[in-house]
C-alpha cells in the first residue's frame, strides 16, 4: 500500500471535494463575509443623525445656529417640536438621537450680555451617534459664541482682529489626528473584522477535518497512510486548507489596502509573512483544541468560543493598556491580538520592524504547539476509545 505525504494528501483533496462543507467553509462563506463588511462601512462615518430641535426664541440669530448645526454631516434636524418632553418621547421610541432647546430669548440675551443657556439632550447607547452629535453642536455653538464674542470687543473695545481672537481663545490648541486622519471607521473596524470571520473559518475547517476522522473512526487508515508519521499525517491533511486560506487571507488584504484604501505605510513582505503565520498559527490552534478535547461536538463549540473572543480582547475598540494586568494576560492567548500590533504597527503605522518582534515571537510560539502534543496526537489516531464521538 502506497504511504507517505503524497498518498495523505491525494487522499484529503478527495475527501475536500466530495463532502460540499468544504465548498461553503473554504470558499463560499469566506468571500461574502469579505465582501459583506466592506459594503456595510462602505461610507466609512455614519453621518446625518436624526435630531429634534425646540426653537422658543425663533429668531434671526437663532435660526442661523440651526442652520449652522445643521451644516455639521454629523446632524439633521428631521422633527422640530414643541417641548423637551416631546423630544423625550422620540428619543425613547428612537426616532432621534438628541434633542436641542434653544431658549426663549435667546438673542436678546446675547447682545445685552446675559445669555440663556443652550440645553441638549443626547442618548448615548449608541455611542458613535451620541459622540457624533454632541461634539458637532457643542463645536459649532462654541465657534458661533467666539464670534460673536469677538464682533463684541472689535465694535466696543475697538480691538484689532488679531488682538480679539487672543482674547478670546488665549490657548490654542493644534491637533493633529494620526494614522486615521479622516475618522475613518472601516480603517479600524473592517482591519479586525475581516481577519476575525476568517480565523473562525479556519479554525472551524481545521477541527472539522480532523473530528470527522475521529468520529468516523477513519483516523488509523489516516496515520497508517501517512508511514505512521505524526508529522507527515498532519502536514498532508491541513496543506490544501493552509494554501486556500493564506491565499484568501491575502485577497483579503489586497481588499483592506487596493479597495478600501487602508493607510499602507511599510513593508508588505513583513506583512505577508505575518499573514501567513498568522493562518497556520490559528490551524495550530485548532489542532490543540481537538486534541484536548478529541469530541468534534465539544471541539466545534469551543473552538466558536475561542474564535468569538479575539475580537473583544484584541484591543482594537477597548485599548489593551486599559484593561486590567490579568486581562492584558489573557489577550496574548489569541494569535489576532499580536497580528493585529503586526499590522497597525507596520503597514498603518510604518513603524521599525523593532517594534513588532515580540508578535513574531508570540506567532511562533502558536505555530509550534503541535509538535509538543505529539504523543497525544498520535495516540488520539491510533486507539479505538477516542473515536465515534459526535
Amino acid at each position: 500500500m502506497a504511504t507517505g505525504l503524497k498518498t495523505v494528501l491525494k487522499r484529503e483533496l478527495n475527501r475536500i471535494t466530495s463532502e460540499s462543507i468544504y465548498l461553503w467553509m473554504l470558499l463560499i462563506l469566506p468571500m461574502f463575509t469579505f465582501l459583506l463588511f466592506p459594503t456595510m462601512f462602505s461610507a466609512g462615518k455614519a453621518e446625518g443623525f436624526s435630531v429634534a430641535i425646540v426653537d422658543h426664541d425663533n429668531s434671526p440669530l437663532s435660526r442661523k445656529l440651526i442652520s449652522w448645526i445643521e451644516a455639521t454631516p454629523e446632524v439633521h434636524f428631521s422633527h422640530k417640536i414643541n417641548s423637551l418632553q416631546e423630544g423625550k418621547r422620540l428619543i425613547e421610541k428612537g426616532d432621534v438621537y438628541a434633542v436641542l432647546k434653544i431658549p426663549k430669548d435667546l438673542e436678546k440675551g446675547v447682545y445685552s450680555g446675559l445669555p440663556n443657556k443652550l440645553v441638549l439632550f443626547y442618548s448615548n447607547t449608541n455611542l458613535s451617534a451620541g459622540s457624533g452629535v454632541s461634539t458637532s453642536i457643542i463645536k459649532t455653538v462654541k465657534t458661533m459664541s467666539a464670534g460673536i464674542n469677538m464682533q463684541k470687543r472689535m465694535s466696543k473695545n475697538k480691538e484689532m482682529y488679531t488682538q480679539a481672537l487672543h482674547n478670546v481663545q488665549p490657548i490654542r490648541i493644534d491637533a493633529h489626528t494620526l494614522y486615521n486622519p479622516y475618522i475613518n471607521y472601516s480603517y479600524y473596524l473592517v482591519i479586525g473584522l475581516l481577519p476575525v470571520m476568517l480565523l473562525m473559518f479556519i479554525i472551524s475547517t481545521t477541527i472539522y477535518a480532523i473530528g470527522s476522522e475521529l468520529k468516523n473512526g477513519t483516523a488509523l487508515e489516516w496515520y497508517e497512510l501517512s508511514s505512521k508519521s505524526i508529522t507527515v499525517a498532519l502536514a498532508g491533511k491541513l496543506l490544501p486548507y493552509t494554501v486556500i486560506f493564506i491565499i484568501e487571507a491575502y485577497f483579503m488584504n489586497f481588499i483592506l489596502l487596493g479597495l478600501i484604501g487602508v493607510p499602507k505605510e511599510g513593508n508588505l513582505l513583513v506583512l505577508f509573512i505575518a499573514t501567513t503565520m498568522f493562518v497556520i498559527a490559528y490551524q495550530a490552534a485548532a489542532i490543540f483544541l481537538i486534541t484536548i478535547f478529541p469530541n468534534m461536538r465539544m471541539a466545534l463549540s469551543l473552538g466558536a468560543m475561542y474564535a468569538s473572543l479575539a475580537f473583544s480582547f484584541a484591543g482594537l475598540t477597548f485599548p489593551e493598556i486599559g484593561m486590567n494586568g490579568f486581562m492584558q494576560g489573557f489577550a496574548q492567548l489569541f494569535p489576532f491580538t499580536h497580528y493585529l500590533k503586526i499590522y497597525i504597527n507596520v503597514e498603518m503605522k510604518g513603524l521599525d520592524l523593532y517594534y513588532t518582534i515580540s508578535p513574531f515571537i508570540y506567532l511562533g510560539i502558536f505555530i509550534i504547539t503541535p509538535i509538543v502534543l505529539g504523543p497525544r496526537i498520535r495516540a488520539i489516531m491510533i486507539k479505538e476509545k477516542y473515536w465515534g464521538h459526535s
